[in-house]
């Protein structure tokens, strides 16, 4: 399995190398009205990826933060629940878990079938 990580990273790496040598050109990047940079192709595009992938990371931080607190909040309850499971079986007084009775559907000529 590491062989095969290793030879899709050449085959990528290979591609980015085949892309930066072939786009060598010069466009010109226009911001604001009277502000202009000329860069090499590549270096746009992979300025342009950079930012893209900063900016996705910076806007999932949030779920990814709230996720985490999740999962520590729940870890500690399951925790908890666990210690005084444990308590429940060294005083040798376990709760009885109660039954909800189901209703059952009455069967036979009065259903209304």
């Amino acid at each position: 399995m590491k062989i095969l990580a290793w030879v899709v990273r050449l085959a990528l790496f290979l591609v980015v190398l085949t892309f930066s040598i072939r786009n060598t050109d010069l466009v010109t990047v226009k911001w604001l009205p009277g502000l202009e940079v000329q860069v090499q192709l590549v270096v746009a595009l992979l300025t342009a990826l950079l930012l893209g992938a900063v900016f996705a990371w910076v806007s999932l931080l949030p779920s990814w933060l709230k996720a985490k607190r999740s999962a520590s909040v729940a870890t500690k309850n399951a925790e908890r629940l666990e210690r005084e499971l444990t308590q429940f079986k060294a005083q040798g007084n376990l709760p009885v878990p109660v039954e909800e009775p189901t209703s059952v559907l009455p069967i036979g000529p009065s259903h209304g079938i």
